[in-house]
């Protein structure tokens, strides 16, 4: 994972309340995000649950697995990761932090 990875992914969760970091956190990626946020939530004592697609580098989701990251895998060529996440969030109530689109990962990243 790159540095300006994990920046952006402790940013993001170094900005939740203590409510919100009780709730967890939930992403989608197929690697260097997943890590990130897996690290990040680790380090502040939060859940993190990371949608990864089947045929993610096994590395990387070894790595998001080690960092305490919850993976849960899908299918992108036959589910959508965003209607994955939107059931996962409803059933959770985690938080969701996108790996991209989403400013405190941008301002972290630099």
């Amino acid at each position: 994972m790159g540095a300006f990875k994990f920046r952006g992914g402790y940013n993001a969760l170094s900005h939740f309340s203590a409510e919100e970091r009780k709730a967890g956190v939930l992403t989608y990626s197929s690697g260097n995000h997943a890590q990130a946020i897996a690290l990040s939530a680790q380090i502040l004592n939060m859940e993190s649950t990371i949608i990864m697609p089947l045929d993610a580098p096994k590395l990387k989701v070894a790595a998001t697995k080690d960092y305490g990251g919850n993976v849960v895998f899908y299918d992108r060529y036959t589910q959508s990761r965003d209607e994955e996440a939107a059931k996962l969030k409803a059933k959770s109530g985690a938080l969701f932090v996108p790996p991209y689109d989403h400013k405190h990962v941008i301002a972290g990243q630099g």
